[in-house]
């Protein structure tokens, strides 16, 4: 992980946990006080309140007063999630401030072209990482003959409008993607409607548009068949997979293309 993405994930778990230390120090405003003490007695459990660490023996409580008795292991809950929040937002802290303003990974970017041409990095920063990924070369998927003729906006021949309108947003926000770019499955080829290069994590992730969701042989081929194979290789759906789907009376629409994408890949 980059010294970017670290710094990235310490900025969300810092908001993070300042949410939860902000409703805890509200819970703990409307707190009862006392002291909660529990008993366990040959399998059974009793529930007694102290008015401080002097009342040893508290008095018991009963069914209709069960509901202080909660609001008093909340508060204890509370304080003692604000305590533990507090010791990582200081360790944070302390790390960051410990952080050097650069990483190995700055040695390579650093460099002048001249230089860069001559070495093998540990690390290739986003932009190369991300242009060497659509360099690689792939087998075109064959086709065969279609009447219709479908083209994104930077003119790639892809085989639907749901299809264009999908290369279209991944485009337009920026997110890499190959087009039926091959996958082996165990022993099976398979050609991904997209392969997605899913940044700044580097993850790769697969796009399966089912555009004929209405047509009940299809749907078993394409829907319950191929999602198997994906789940059997260790690529599941809403992680390393994403489906989206159609009938003839319900099309794809630019809405949900955008949902997904922001979802799942921003």
């Amino acid at each position: 992980m980059s010294e970017i993405s670290i710094s990235t994930e310490l900025v969300k778990r810092e908001n993070e946990l300042n949410k939860v230390l902000k409703d805890c120090e509200n819970k703990l405003k409307k707190a009862p006080s006392g002291k909660l003490k529990i008993i366990n007695h040959k399998g059974k459990t009793s529930y007694y309140l102290r008015k401080d660490g002097y009342d040893k023996a508290g008095k018991y409580v009963k069914k209709n007063e069960f509901d202080k008795a909660k609001r008093i292991a909340q508060r204890d809950y509370e304080i003692d999630v604000k305590n533990a929040v507090n010791k990582e937002l200081s360790a944070i802290s302390s790390f960051k401030k410990k952080m050097p303003p650069k990483t190995y990974e700055h040695a390579y970017e650093d460099l002048i072209s001249a230089r860069k041409v001559l070495i093998t990095p540990h690390f290739l920063p986003d932009e190369e990482f991300v242009k060497s990924w659509l360099e690689e070369p792939y087998e075109v998927y064959a086709r065969k003959d279609e009447k219709a003729q479908h083209f994104t906006d930077s003119g790639e021949q892809v085989r639907s409008k749901s299809e264009v309108m999908i290369a279209n947003a991944l485009r337009k926000t920026g997110i890499a993607y190959k087009y039926e770019c091959p996958l082996f499955l165990g022993n099976t080829k398979v050609h991904p409607d997209f392969t997605i290069l899913k940044m700044p994590s580097r993850k790769v992730v697969y796009w399966e548009h089912l555009g004929r969701l209405d047509d009940p042989e299809y749907l078993d081929k394409n829907l319950m068949h191929k999602l198997d194979e994906y789940e059997e290789n260790g690529i599941f759906l809403g992680d390393g997979l994403i489906i989206t789907r159609e009938t003839s009376e319900i099309p794809l629409n630019i809405k949900k293309v955008m949902a997904v994408i922001e979802h799942y890949l921003m």
